[in-house]
């Protein structure tokens, strides 16, 4: 008895996870192509790739053009499009202005003075027995 009910069991979950799945890939189809409808142009977007640009073209029904830099356009199947991104969202790399407080010496030679400086930090720690402790 409980043999005859185990494979209409099984078929019916298998139902309801195929109907589920198939459901959920709809809505996101539907989400898809309701964002793509709505792209225009200076519509800032975020790629697959995870690069952002500003739309400048969507008169193509496949492909649209984005600026990705000043005066850098590049053409893209508008599939590649991830998400619209809104203008607030800041993209840049906030540890870029670090970048200006480090010192690069002019030369070759100076770069020996600065790894000479960094023997002498380093042979005083030792000496004065300052050492990491080990685990």
């Amino acid at each position: 008895m409980t043999n005859s009910l185990i494979i209409p069991l099984m078929l019916a979950a298998m139902a309801v996870f195929m109907f589920m799945s198939i459901r959920n890939q709809k809505k996101r189809a539907a989400a898809a192509a309701d964002m793509q409808a709505s792209l225009s142009v200076g519509t800032r977007v975020q790629l697959h790739s995870g690069m952002f640009g500003t739309l400048v073209d969507t008169s193509d029904d496949d492909t649209v053009l984005i600026e990705i830099a000043p005066g850098v356009v590049t053409e893209w199947n508008r599939l590649a499009i991830r998400e619209a991104v809104s203008p607030d969202t800041d993209d840049t790399n906030d540890d870029a202005s670090d970048i200006d407080d480090i010192e690069v010496p002019d030369s070759p030679a100076a770069l020996d003075d600065v790894t000479k400086k960094t023997d002498l930090n380093k042979n005083a720690d030792d000496e004065s027995g300052d050492k990491p402790e080990e685990k």
